[in-house]
C-alpha cells in the first residue's frame, strides 16, 4: 500500500487535491490501483494537523519506525575494532607468549607494561603494518584496555627487552609448540631476505650487497629464518647487508642444531645468491638444499637436463614440471607457457634490433650493452648472433 493524491481542476482554474491510501492488484491481468481508504482534501488536512497525527499513530503499529525512532536517541562515544584484537589475543596467550614475556621482566620494575605494548606491536604488524611511531598513534583506533598509557617510547624499550631475550624466547616457543601439537621437528627449512633502508640503517648492520629488491643503491640487512616444513617460524638471526656466502650461515645452522632437537635443515635460496662453491660447501656440512639454477650458467643443466626425455606434468595453473636426476642431484624443470612465449617475443624483438645495429657496423656500442651481449658471441673484432 501507498499513499496517492488525487487532483481535480475547478472551473477558475483551481486544482483541488485529495489524498487517499491505495494499493496495487491485478484485474484481468492488468495492473490496478485499489482505494482502501479516502483520508481527505489534501489542503484541509494540512492546516488541521491530521497529517501528523495520523502518521504518529501509524508508528505505533509499524516496528521499523519504533526501531527509528528509538535509534534517534542513540549516539557513538566511540568506534574501535575489537574483532581482530579479540582473536589474535586468544593465540597469543595459547602459544604462552603472555607468560613467556611476564616472566622475563618480572623483576625488572619498568613503570608500563612491557607485554602489552610488545603484544601492541605484534598485533599491529598483523593488522596494519607502520613505524613505531605510527604504532603509537594506532593504538588509540582498537579496543583493548592495557594499551592504555603506552607511548612512543615505551615500544622501544619493549624492543631493547626482546632483543635481550631472543634466544629465550625462541626456545621457549619450540617447546610450546612441541607441547601445543605433538609433533617432532624432523625438518627445517632455512631462508633468507633482504631488509633495506632509505636512510643509513643500523651500524655495523645496513651494508651494500646483493639486493632482491633490485635496490642496489640501498644499504641493507641480510634476515635468515629457520621455519618448519608448516612454514612456522623456529629463529631468525640478522646478517651484515654485504653477506652472500654460505660460510656466513654455518655457523648458525650449528647452533640451531645445538638449541633445538631437529633433524634435516634443508638451505633454500634463490638463483642470485647460488654459486658451485656455495653448493660444495653445503653437501661438505652434510645440508640438503632448495635453490633455484640459472639455465644458461650451468653446462649441466642447459646440455643434460634439458635434453632429458620426460614428460611434463601440471601442478598448478600455467606451470608445468618435469623432475630429472642426474649424478645424485634432483632437478625440477619448471615450464610456464605463458611466460615462455612473452620471453619468445621479446628475444626475437632483440635479435631484430642486432640484426639492425651488426648491419650498420655498431660492434663497440653492442659489446658495451649487457642485455645485447648475452645473443652474441664475439671473436676478437668480428661478432655474430649466437643462435
Amino acid at each position: 500500500m501507498y499513499v496517492r493524491v488525487k487532483r481535480f481542476r475547478n472551473k477558475d482554474g483551481s486544482v483541488r487535491e485529495y489524498l487517499y491510501i491505495v494499493k496495487g492488484v491485478r484485474v484481468d491481468g492488468k495492473p490496478r490501483q485499489k482505494v482502501v481508504a479516502y483520508l481527505g482534501r489534501l489542503d484541509e488536512l494540512r492546516e488541521e494537523g491530521s497529517i501528523d497525527a495520523l502518521v504518529e499513530g501509524l508508528c505505533r503499529y509499524a516496528e521499523r519506525a519504533q526501531v527509528m525512532e528509538v535509534a534517534e536517541d542513540l549516539f557513538c562515544h566511540s568506534a574501535k575494532e575489537y574483532g581482530p584484537v579479540l582473536v589474535f589475543k586468544r593465540l597469543w596467550e595459547e602459544l604462552g607468549l603472555a607468560e613467556f614475556l611476564a616472566r622475563y621482566v618480572a623483576e625488572r620494575g619498568f613503570e608500563f607494561d612491557v607485554v602489552s605494548a610488545i603484544f601492541a606491536m605484534v598485533l599491529n604488524r598483523l593488522l596494519a603494518p607502520c613505524s613505531k611511531r605510527g604504532v603509537s598513534r594506532w593504538i588509540e583506533e582498537v579496543e583493548e584496555p592495557s594499551f592504555a598509557g603506552l607511548s612512543l617510547h615505551h615500544f622501544y624499550r619493549a624492543l631493547d627487552v626482546l632483543y635481550e631475550h631472543k634466544e629465550g624466547l625462541e626456545e621457549d616457543l619450540f617447546r610450546r609448540r612441541q607441547d601445543l601439537f605433538s609433533q617432532e621437528v624432523d625438518l627445517v627449512f632455512f631462508d633468507t631476505t633482504t631488509v633495506s633502508f632509505q636512510g643509513e640503517g643500523p651500524e655495523g648492520l645496513a651494508e651494500h650487497g646483493y639486493s632482491r629488491d633490485r635496490r642496489p643503491d640501498l644499504r641493507q640487512i641480510v634476515v635468515a629464518v629457520a621455519m618448519t616444513k608448516g612454514g612456522v617460524p623456529i629463529a631468525h638471526e640478522v646478517f651484515p647487508g654485504s653477506t652472500s656466502d654460505v660460510k656466513s650461515f654455518a655457523q648458525v645452522i650449528s647452533s640451531l642444531k645445538a638449541r633445538f632437537p631437529i633433524g634435516r635443515v634443508i638451505v633454500v635460496s634463490d638463483r642470485g645468491t647460488v654459486s658451485q662453491g656455495n653448493l660444495a660447501l653445503l653437501s661438505e656440512l652434510g645440508l640438503s638444499y632448495i635453490v633455484g639454477v640459472r639455465m644458461r650458467r650451468v653446462r649441466e643443466v642447459a646440455e643434460e637436463i634439458l635434453s632429458r626425455p620426460g614428460r611434463y606434468r601440471e601442478v598448478a595453473e600455467n606451470l608445468k614440471v618435469k623432475e630429472v636426476r642426474h649424478q645424485g642431484k634432483r632437478y625440477i624443470v619448471c615450464l610456464n607457457e605463458e611466460e615462455a612465449e612473452r620471453e619468445r617475443k621479446a628475444r626475437e624483438e632483440m635479435v631484430g634490433k642486432l640484426r639492425e645495429k651488426l648491419a650498420r657496423g655498431g660492434l663497440k656500442a653492442l659489446v658495451g650493452n649487457r642485455g645485447y651481449r648475452r645473443y652474441l658471441r664475439i671473436e676478437g673484432a668480428k661478432a655474430e648472433i649466437d643462435e
